[in-house]
């Protein structure tokens, strides 16, 4: 930007700009006084070495836009989604390669970084970080194992193969790391690349692939499914034993949850009565303290009338063990 003369009559903004298509031409930035005693003008010895600097961008679409038949979208990694023209206008001068799934090897799959063919196949199927709801570009993603990769003895599971890899961004890959179990975030990985997804309260989420909602070719071909013979009888009474086991499971929580909210309001109200005798114990006496020894509490300072929101009632007491009764 500074290999010009003064009187080149452009801004620094506009020689920047100029210079990064010079660099991508292999060429260095001309001056545009037009003075044939420019002390800018470049010298063969000046001149720069063949090749220039390689821009690498990537964009996927079909053979179809690329050909014209279809005026399908494109995308631009890093960028979105591009119109058709663009996308033939950029492979005008690009380097085409098909993109298909790589083939896991044993050594591979076996190994804890992934190659390089299989991250970018990873990128391009995902687009964006797989957690529901979130839209950050897989490029700025992490790659994570779905089921965790086995450091100890690589081949009881977790393999760096297509099928047990997503994009996450950094938050979500730490919540799903370090808030996982049965207590926390959980996900499955199908084999067309669908993750589901079972939050901490117990509902269920999908996540499609978006590369693959984009470019159908990017999706694995399902399997062609088996014939099975329909039993609506079976099927009615496998329904109703999961609903059973649903309702037993939550009944437990659901009395314990009716138990403490039935402890806080008493507690409440408990402590809303007491303060009503105090205040009337002042009200008739002043400051003088009461000498009753049924209710010493009365002298006690003013309870308030709100509890935090963890606070727990005392266990129930338990049964005795034997039969004999409690007098």
């Amino acid at each position: 930007m500074t290999s010009v003369c003064a009187r080149d009559s452009r801004t620094i903004a506009q020689r920047r700009s100029d210079a990064v298509e010079a660099l991508c031409e292999g060429r260095l930035l001309a001056c545009d006084c037009g003075q044939p005693d420019c002390p800018a003008r470049p010298t063969e010895e000046d001149a720069p070495a063949p090749g220039g600097v390689r821009t690498v961008i990537n964009v996927i679409a079909t053979e179809a836009t690329l050909a014209g038949d279809s005026d399908a979208p494109g995308y631009l990694d890093g960028y979105g989604v591009i119109d058709a023209d663009q996308v033939r206008e950029l492979a005008e001068t690009a380097a085409i390669q098909p993109i298909e799934q790589p083939e896991a090897t044993g050594v591979q799959a076996l190994r804890y970084q992934p190659s390089a063919a299989l991250a970018r196949w990873i990128r391009f199927r995902d687009l964006t970080c797989r957690f529901p709801g979130c839209d950050r570009r897989a490029t700025f993603c992490d790659l994570d194992h779905t089921m965790p990769f086995n450091h100890d003895n690589p081949l009881e599971g977790g393999w760096t193969v297509p099928w047990d890899l997503a994009c996450y961004c950094r938050e979500h890959h730490r919540l799903k790391t370090f808030h996982a179990g049965p207590e926390g975030w959980r996900d499955r990985q199908l084999a067309d690349g669908t993750i589901v997804w079972i939050s901490p309260t117990g509902r269920i989420y999908r996540t499609d692939p978006s590369g693959a909602d984009l470019f159908d070719d990017l999706r694995p071909p399902c399997m062609t499914p088996a014939p099975r013979p329909r039993n609506r009888n079976r099927e009615k009474a496998a329904r109703i034993a999961r609903a059973r086991n649903r309702l037993r499971d939550q009944r437990p929580v659901n009395a314990e949850h009716r138990r403490i909210n039935t402890a806080r309001r008493k507690e409440i109200a408990h402590r809303t009565w007491r303060n009503n005798m105090r205040r009337t114990l002042k009200l008739f006496k002043g400051n003088q303290p009461s000498t009753s020894p049924w209710c010493t509490w009365i002298n006690d300072p003013e309870e308030p009338e709100h509890i935090p929101i963890d606070w727990q009632p005392p266990l129930p007491a338990q049964p005795l063990d034997d039969d004999e009764p409690p007098f």
